[in-house]
């Protein structure tokens, strides 16, 4: 007796998703042991990009307190300005104001 044809496709629609979940399978439990890694590996890029806001937000606080005007009732003479080149390094300046008469 040979199998019929609803029989055939049965067993072949079934081979295949089989085969899909072992693909599946196979692609998730990579995943699962490669992610750890990934995750490990982008933690020190994380602490360097913290690291630059930080320095960032200190020349912020540094260019607000350069662009701080003096009050009216404050005598200055001088004014001090304080720059950071983009190398680091800082450049100190003075400049002489007259006092309001």
């Amino acid at each position: 007796m040979e199998p019929s044809a609803v029989t055939n496709a049965a067993y072949t629609g079934s081979t295949f998703l089989w085969a899909c979940v072992f693909i599946f399978a196979l692609i998730l439990s990579v995943l699962w042991i490669l992610v750890p890694f990934a995750v490990f590996g982008i933690k020190g890029l994380l602490r360097r990009i913290a690291r630059s806001l930080e320095v960032i937000e200190q020349q912020n606080i540094d260019l607000l307190a350069q662009s701080r005007l003096p009050r009216p009732s404050e005598t200055v003479d001088r004014v001090v300005y304080r720059d950071v080149r983009p190398d680091g390094t800082v450049v100190v300046r003075e400049e002489r104001t007259v006092p309001p008469v």
